[in-house]
């Protein structure tokens, strides 16, 4: 496997971090859909699919275990990583393979691990105990790529600034860069930006209740440090306004106000 540069850790991880967000978010009508676009992605995507193909140590009859799990019966995980691992990949890869990605079909519609509720609390049920913990694998093992080129950058360019790392609800932003490549954090703004942009933030703020509630501390702890640089009067890192943004995917109200306060310091509206 090639050697990956921490800015190339850095979108793979944001890449995944959308997908895996979107997947664990699923609904019933949607679980085909979004498990098909998840294994596409971990599978083709060399840096993920290696450490799959590493931890993937032990082959399990998935067929014969969906067969003789009795109901009600939540599928047994193994204490020992590797084979925990090897087992969730497994369990939706074959749900991928059969079942055109409904991966309902693994427990059947009668009922995950209660009959109480609706498919989407069955649903949810299975998730929690399948694809969370399968996530969480993957973002540690993202975190940790990043912070170890991080490191190796550093040793052959000690100017480097140093990265940061925030881990969110199932998943994890990765951010920073060269000081060269970001010279947000030595540019200052103008007293007419920076009003606007306070203003913004003042908007943001006022429709925070839209944001996840898994999310809502990691997004407020990015808005305050790009408030500050604001209030400093110096131009918001790039890095904290993509992993803004991320957070903000898919909110009616928020989203746009973000792309707003963007094209204050970036014309085209992109960090």
């Amino acid at each position: 496997m090639r050697k990956y540069t921490s800015e190339e850790i850095q979108e793979i991880s944001l890449d995944f971090r959308d997908l895996a967000k979107r997947f664990l978010r699923t609904d019933y009508s949607q679980c085909d859909s979004n498990l098909i676009r998840f294994m596409n992605f971990i599978d083709s995507n060399e840096l993920i699919s290696e450490f799959i193909k590493e931890k993937n140590t032990k082959e399990y009859d998935i067929k014969t275990i969906i067969k003789t799990r009795g109901n009600w019966n939540p599928f047994e995980i193994s204490p020992i990583e590797n084979e925990e691992i090897s087992f969730e990949y497994q369990l939706l890869k074959y749900s991928y393979l059969n079942f055109e990605g409904d991966f309902t079909k693994l427990y059947g519609l009668i009922g995950y691990i209660s009959t109480k509720g609706s498919y989407n609390d069955h649903l949810k049920d299975f998730s929690e105990h399948i694809i969370d913990p399968f996530v969480d694998y993957i973002n540690k093992y993202l975190t940790k790529c990043y912070n170890q080129a991080k490191k190796e950058e550093g040793r052959n360019n000690p100017s480097s600034s140093v990265g940061s790392t925030i881990t969110a609800t199932n998943s994890t932003v990765l951010f920073g860069s060269q000081v060269s490549g970001d010279v947000s954090n030595v540019v200052t703004i103008t007293d007419v930006e920076q009003q606007k942009a306070l203003k913004g933030i003042k908007k943001i703020e006022s429709c925070l209740d839209d944001i996840d509630k898994g999310d809502k501390e990691d997004f407020i702890e990015l808005l305050n440090e790009i408030k500050e640089d604001i209030k400093n009067q110096k131009k918001p890192k790039k890095s904290l306004l993509t992993a803004l943004k991320a957070i903000a995917t898919g909110t009616v109200t928020i989203a746009p106000l973000i792309t707003e306060l963007v094209k204050i310091f970036f014309s085209n509206g992109t960090p």
